[in-house]
């Protein structure tokens, strides 16, 4: 299991938070811990969620927001480390609008980014 980039910045999410679509199932991206403070503050950590309705807006969630959590496991009596999450009716959702205007910042600084360098 590799990191993901961030939704936000593009950069790699590390194991912060996944973003998972959840009529699929597939993980989308992440947030990096920098994004989600920007984005979020300490919102997401502190919050009490129900899983159904957007942690911005009063939308419909589209996307899971949960936190990758360690899950070392025994083999052969040595301990590996790894990491994993859980979608529970109380991880944070996103509407897909909320979601999509976060992925816009990371494409309108990605043409800045670009346009600075042809300069």
């Amino acid at each position: 299991m590799v990191p993901t980039n961030c939704v936000r910045c593009g950069l790699n999410a590390g194991y912060n938070r996944a973003v998972v679509e959840l009529v699929s199932g597939i993980e989308v991206g992440g947030f990096c811990r920098s994004c989600e403070l920007t984005a979020f503050g300490e919102t997401l950590e502190r919050g009490h969620w129900d899983g159904d309705g957007c942690a911005l807006c009063s939308r419909d969630g589209h996307f899971a927001l949960p936190v990758w959590e360690s899950a070392p496991t025994v083999e052969d009596r040595v301990v590996v480390s790894s990491v994993e999450y859980d979608v529970t009716p109380e991880t944070a959702v996103l509407c897909d609008e909320h979601l999509h205007e976060m992925a816009d910042d990371l494409d309108r600084n990605r043409r800045q980014g670009a346009s600075r360098r042809r300069q």
